[in-house]
């Protein structure tokens, strides 16, 4: 198993509607997607994915919110990892 953790912090409130649109929650199986608010203008996205293959594949969440970063629109932090098993 593998996760991405993108953090975020919006230059203005209204923004959530375009972090709402790119961030939304799924459940599939081999991917899932939830979307936290922390604040009126801040949150973060977990993303669990089967293996570091699918995470590679699966990045358009992770770019979108770091265009915004780019935009200066928000200050975004993604961090990503394996599970660590015992």
């Amino acid at each position: 198993m593998y996760g991405r953790n993108i953090n975020f912090t919006l230059l203005a409130p209204s923004l959530w509607a375009v972090v709402e649109a790119i961030a939304s929650n799924i459940d599939e199986e081999k991917y899932k997607r939830m979307l936290f608010k922390t604040g009126d203008n801040s949150g973060f996205v977990i993303e669990v994915f089967e293996n570091i293959a699918v995470a590679g594949k699966k990045i358009e969440t992770m770019k979108a919110l770091q265009g915004l970063g780019e935009q200066a629109m928000a200050k975004v932090s993604v961090q990503e990892g394996s599970v660590i098993k015992k």
